[in-house]
């Protein structure tokens, strides 16, 4: 089982009561949803001997960060942009890459999905409460959660984006500045993607703003990674078959150039609003065009439950 990532060490100091449990459930008025209600049911499962590639061609499609692994139709594992990012160049596995594989990236991108996997994967009851279930999220930091009926079989995932949308009637008016993560994780917008993929390993974040005298000039997102390597464009930057050179692309060659920046006085309603309108998991704070935090659903979730 993982440990929570380092930016998720101080979030779970933050939410939890002095008996060691989430402080959600007395922000939950009334009666609890069904989980039923949260699920997300198109997302990628795959089995634990396919290659990689062909899982991140899921990923991508399904426009997902994680495929659930089924074996005879049991959970068997979950995988993660994380667990992707760490073996490509991002940490500790990427000597898989090297070691066996001769930094080839047609072949690395061959390996089966259980060698990279998690096992033992926290999940949740189709008759779980909301509550439990935002108790593993922070426990564990996770920002998904694979829900099983009552027979053990896979019926599909509450995410942080699943919760929002359910509460998104009840968003604060507050600003937005309220709310954002502040000391932001950037990276120099000359930064090469190997370098932001260090970042997203050892800091755990999912999005990583690039940057230029403190203006944000693209955002570099799980989702570009998952982009990246399900569309085959990591093929394409690579000539030689070399999987370093193909992290060797200048990161804001796959930033997001689109993305909302509010100010900081912005209510948060209307910066979710927009995010939902956009299909966005995240918004950037700035003010006078200088960063100033980033609002993700975490954010927005920790925001509506746990005031």
């Amino acid at each position: 089982m993982k440990l929570p990532n380092p930016r998720r060490m101080y979030e779970k100091a933050r939410w939890l009561r002095s008996d060691g449990k989430p402080s959600f459930k007395t922000a939950i008025r009334g009666r609890e949803p069904e989980i039923r209600s949260l699920l997300v049911t198109e997302i990628p499962v795959v089995s634990p001997q396919t290659p990689l590639i062909k899982c991140a061609e899921e990923m991508h499609k399904a426009r997902f960060r994680a495929a659930v692994v089924v074996k005879a139709g049991e959970l068997s594992g979950i995988i993660t942009f994380h667990d992707i990012a760490d073996y490509l160049g991002g940490g500790g596995r990427h000597k898989i890459v090297v070691e066996r594989y001769g930094s080839n990236i047609y072949k690395a991108l061959s390996v089966p999905v259980q060698e990279l996997m998690s096992k033992n994967v926290v999940y949740a009851s189709i008759s779980d409460t909301l509550s439990k279930v935002l108790e593993q999220m922070v426990t564990y930091g996770y920002g998904l959660i694979p829900v099983l009926d009552s027979s053990k079989q896979l019926v599909g995932a509450v995410t942080e984006g699943s919760i929002v949308k359910l509460y998104s009637g009840r968003i604060s008016m507050k600003p937005a500045g309220n709310y954002m993560t502040k000391n932001v994780i950037t990276a120099d917008e000359k930064s090469p993607l190997v370098d932001v993929l260090k970042l997203m390993v050892s800091t755990g974040v999912r999005r990583i703003p690039l940057t230029s005298s403190g203006r944000v000039r693209g955002v570099v997102t799980w989702r570009s990674i998952v982009d990246f390597i399900g569309s085959h464009k990591i093929f394409e930057a690579s000539k030689s078959g070399s999987i370093s050179e193909a992290l060797d692309v200048e990161a804001v060659s796959l930033a997001d150039r689109d993305v909302i920046v509010v100010e900081p006085t912005t209510p948060l309603e209307s910066l979710v609003r927009e995010m939902l309108e956009k299909n966005l998991d995240y918004g950037l704070v700035a003010e006078g065009g200088i960063l100033q935090g980033i609002i993700t659903e975490r954010d927005i979730m920790y925001a509506v439950l746990g005031s």
